[in-house]
């Protein structure tokens, strides 16, 4: 694998006491992204942009150099990741609105007792996070959470953590989340491979931060959710003849509104920049046959198996694809085939033309109701798409002034490998900004230039390395600490030992995992 000392030493180039302002720079055109959205409470979009200005103008690339720079990342970088998201998006809310989810729940759920429901929470939160982000997946699991602790007289932490745990660890590591599909891109990486060893990384992360965490932490952090929780939360259930308890949500009271159109989060847990946050799932009841329907229409709850084979889907197509360009077991027209396929806006695409039948017209949604749930999917990523773009247009920045030379410089300095460098940088981001997406996209932007000439194993573990540092010691300044607090009824401390621990071990245990991948593969 090739090293940035490597790198760095075959240009032969000394270091300059440019290069030393160039590594400055980019301390300061962080501070200047943090100081604007934490303390400004300017919008991360804006944060990005002036501190992408702030590079090209301090580095001395000029004023016309600067608006450039900034534009062309922006465009690159939301034209090859843009149209994923949008896809993801498309397909978490059919699922959502179908009763997918609450499916999900209930089977998994059944099949194991109060003694393994960890384990059972975290796998419903894996799959349900796969198509989703991070805030749309966890609204929309707080009210199953909730009802799910009070039905099974379980304390909220034992189920909320791993409920966390899997959506978090899906999030850094898994594409097509935002995050990981940028720094794919950004180091040249092959989607489905790193899809692969994603997979691989993900499942002892999960174990570890899931049920191995929680067995130890939740005797240790009392959990009071609010009563407003808990009331908007309240269920209306029915049982028919050998019916399955499906918990459902009122939207009466006072908290009600909270669970409306445009839901809104409690107090403290306001969605700060890069955060999308949907409406939770809408209220589930069950019908005189058997089937979970919504109230005013028609529709039946999808089948589990339906569910399941719908949300894997592409995975499953990407997954082909990499096998395909690993082994060479296909050829002529079957390549080809797979090839397209397999490419991440194909499997996606295909995965949504799916899903109107699974989670649309085959369980008696009408056309207007489908078309309905097209349109409410593209609001909650509005957020994260601007965000997306403006870190592709400050890591062109960065790259245009020539911070990335420097770094690779420096690096050779200090004999730093190249994945622990990626980690490093990423980490320092997130504990910085507070978000994972802006964490990701300005790391991958330091970093992408120095991944020039990797083998593609090598490419899939440094883009998962960029997830893995992204993931690190989320805390006060990251809105979903926040929303984490408010609904689960925690401290500002009982939350650091819960959130900020747990997202510490994900990155930690990641790390390890991947530098355990790539000492294999080496």
């Amino acid at each position: 694998m090739a090293s940035p000392s490597a790198k760095a030493a075959s240009t032969g180039v000394p270091w300059s006491g440019h290069d030393t302002w160039l590594l400055a720079l980019v301390g300061l055109s962080i501070a200047v992204v943090v100081l604007l959205v934490s303390w400004a409470r300017i919008h991360a979009f804006l944060a990005l942009m002036l501190g992408a200005f702030t590079v090209s103008l301090l580095s001395g690339a000029g004023l016309d150099k600067a608006a450039d720079s900034f534009t062309t990342g922006l465009g690159n970088t939301t034209g090859k990741v843009g149209i994923l998201i949008v896809l993801g998006a498309v397909l978490g809310r059919l699922m959502a609105d179908s009763g997918g989810i609450d499916q999900i729940v209930t089977t998994l759920t059944r099949l194991t007792g109060p003694k393994h429901l960890p384990w059972a929470v975290t796998a419903v939160a894996c799959v349900v996070g796969l198509p989703m982000f991070f805030e749309v997946g966890f609204v929309m699991l707080v009210p199953l959470v909730l009802q799910l602790a009070r039905r099974t007289e379980q304390p909220v932490l034992r189920v909320g953590i791993p409920a966390m745990a899997g959506l978090a660890t899906v999030h850094a590591l898994i594409p097509p989340h935002p995050g990981v599909l940028v720094a794919v891109t950004a180091v040249h990486a092959d989607i489905g491979l790193t899809l692969a060893y994603g997979l691989l990384v993900a499942v002892p992360c999960a174990v570890v931060v899931g049920p191995l965490f929680t067995a130890y932490v939740w005797p240790r952090v009392t959990a009071s959710p609010p009563e407003a929780a808990l009331e908007a939360f309240t269920t209306t259930v029915s049982r028919t003849g050998g019916g399955a308890l499906t918990a459902g949500v009122a939207g009466s009271g006072p908290a009600g509104a909270m669970l409306g159109r445009g839901a809104r989060v409690p107090a403290g847990a306001v969605a700060a920049a890069g955060t999308a946050v949907a409406e939770p799932p809408r209220a589930v009841r069950e019908t005189g046959d058997g089937g979970a329907g919504l109230p005013g229409d028609n529709r039946r709850m999808p089948r589990f198996s339906v569910t399941l084979a719908t949300i894997l889907l592409p995975l499953a197509l990407m997954m082909l694809k990499a096998s395909c360009d690993t082994f060479h077991w296909a050829g002529g027209g079957l390549l080809s085939a797979i090839e397209f396929l397999g490419t991440p806006v194909v499997a996606l695409l295909v995965a949504v033309l799916v899903a109107l039948f699974t989670f649309g017209w085959s369980v008696g949604a009408s056309r207007r109701q489908v078309h309905e749930t097209l349109s409410r999917s593209f609001t909650p990523i509005a957020g994260v798409l601007v965000i997306v773009g403006a870190g592709g247009g400050y890591s062109q920045a960065l790259h245009d002034s020539g911070v990335n030379d420097a770094i690779g410089r420096a690096a050779a300095h200090l004999h730093i490998p190249l994945i622990l460098l990626a980690w490093l940088v990423a980490a320092l981001m997130r504990t910085a900004t507070g978000s994972g997406t802006v964490a990701t996209v300005a790391a991958a932007g330091i970093i992408g230039p120095l991944a020039h000439g990797l083998d593609s194993t090598h490419a899939a573990l440094l883009a998962l390395a960029l997830g893995s540092g992204a993931a690190f010691l989320g805390h006060v300044n990251d809105a979903s600490f926040w929303m984490f607090k408010e609904y689960f009824g925690l401290t500002v401390g009982g939350t650091l030992r819960t959130w900020t621990v747990s997202h510490t071990l994900l990155s930690l245990t990641s790390l390890g995992a991947i530098l355990a991948l790539t000492a294999v593969v080496s």
